[in-house]
């Protein structure tokens, strides 16, 4: 399903919202320098850049970070602070392999820090060494059953396979370790929402969600979708309305609020949302049908017809569609012209199409 640069790019999530900064329970060893602590503070700078969605400004503290920190280690060549912070850094500006090798030394001076060897295997992970990923955060674990972000971070990397059932365990042990987990409450609901279809559970996720971070735009997205797929149409309405007020090019959010005005009567609003997906996605076949199902909701029948006979142009093989044409036919008074659509759907294997036929293209149906 995934090839092999984007099976990755769900742990490129990871580095942008999981903390990966050592949490010094150990008092951190004294090194005759002030390049870590300009390095420290950059690390820090950079974090707060991208927990606010700048790139840019995380990348350029996190370059201030390698600079000043490859001068500490130069100094203070036993220290483990300054060998991770700066595997930390090039890990955040992509420079997995030399990362490795500063986690392989900060290893080195101290093999019991478990946060070490988890941020050693997200710098392998990223470089497509999942095998070894997978036996760094496991020995992570080992070292601390509680370290919450080495179970999300291995749920992860399971993801990538085909056995969702770890991948659950992990990101529950890290919620039950660490109740305010956001992100694996995201993932998890995720998972629920997708492979599961399991509206309720992935429902309460997403709910906790934005409890615990009610600026959470993503998670109005996943709500709303989760509404949506529960019937609660007037509750994915708000929830998507919520998520487009900040992210505005969202084809999949325009969509599903789309849809859930049709299926609440306001095929008005619906209309506005295809067209905010026609002008992203000229070519979106979804979205043409799915208007004129809304045009036809308000008796649009001609223009409705139209958006149907493109949505059939751009794919022609696509029964919906001619599900969907039929209906407006028969709407607008053509029954022969449904019944031919009808047909065209079951010569493509359409389920619904010879139920429909049998009911309404039947003589004795005339």
């Amino acid at each position: 399903m995934f090839n092999h640069i984007s099976k990755y790019i769900s742990l490129l999530f990871v580095l942008f919202s999981v903390q990966l900064f050592a949490q010094f329970d150990k008092k951190p060893e004294k090194v005759a320098t002030g390049f870590l602590e300009i390095g420290t503070q950059a690390c820090d700078s950079g974090r707060v850049h991208l927990k606010n969605n700048d790139n840019k400004g995380a990348n350029d503290f996190y370059q201030i970070a390698v600079k000043n920190l490859k001068k500490a280690v130069k100094e203070s060549p036993n220290s483990f602070t300054a060998f991770y912070l700066l595997g930390i850094a090039q890990t955040k500006t992509k420079d997995y392999k030399n990362a490795v090798r500063n986690f392989d030394i900060a290893i080195g001076l101290d093999t019991s820090r478990e946060d070490a060897l988890r941020d050693r295997g997200t710098a392998k992970f990223l470089q497509g060494k999942t095998k070894e990923a997978l036996a760094d955060y496991d020995s992570a674990i080992n070292i601390n059953y509680e370290d919450a972000e080495a179970f999300y971070l291995r749920g992860q990397l399971r993801q990538t396979g085909r056995d969702l059932g770890p991948v659950f365990e992990d990101y529950s042990r890290a919620i039950e370790i660490n109740p305010n987990f956001e992100n694996a409450y995201m993932q998890r609901g995720i998972l629920y929402h997708n492979a599961k279809k399991d509206y309720i559970l992935a429902l309460n996720d997403f709910n906790r969600v934005l409890e615990i971070n009610p600026k959470n735009n993503e998670g109005y997205l996943w709500r709303g979708k989760t509404k949506f797929k529960g019937e609660d149409f007037k509750g994915a309405d708000l929830d998507l309305s919520r998520y487009i007020d900040m992210e505005s090019n969202n084809i999949d959010a325009y969509i599903t609020r789309g849809a859930s005005r049709i299926n609440s009567n306001d095929n008005k609003g619906a209309v506005e949302d295809f067209d905010e997906v026609l002008k992203l996605d000229p070519k979106n076949i979804i979205a043409y049908m799915n208007r004129g199902i809304a045009k036809g909701g308000m008796k649009k029948y001609k223009d409705a017809l139209l958006d149907l006979d493109m949505a059939i142009q751009l794919k022609f093989d696509y029964s919906p569609a001619y599900i969907n044409r039929a209906a407006i036919k028969f709407a607008s008074g053509d029954r022969k012209g449904a019944c031919k659509d009808l047909a065209k759907a079951d010569g493509l294997n359409n389920e619904k199409a010879y139920e429909l036929i049998q009911k309404y293209c039947n003589d004795g149906n005339r």
